[in-house]
């Protein structure tokens, strides 16, 4: 299982960047607002991420 991210439900918070333990959650930086990405190749699907996030179905798990 992997995470990815549903840009129209995330408000851009950093917490699952903050919490992440692979540091597989990156800023990507556009205006007017810091964005984040999932780096899948270092993801290990542990689910922390989800576990923080503030905005429920931001961040969805999928079978890679």
């Amino acid at each position: 299982m992997r995470v990815r991210i549903d840009y129209g439900l995330c408000n851009s918070c950093g917490l699952c960047y903050e919490v992440c333990p692979e540091s597989a959650i990156t800023q990507k930086y556009l205006e007017p607002r810091h964005l984040y990405e999932v780096r899948t190749a270092r993801c290990t699907g542990c689910g922390e991420c989800m576990d923080y996030c503030p905005a429920p179905g931001a961040l969805v798990q999928f079978e890679s």
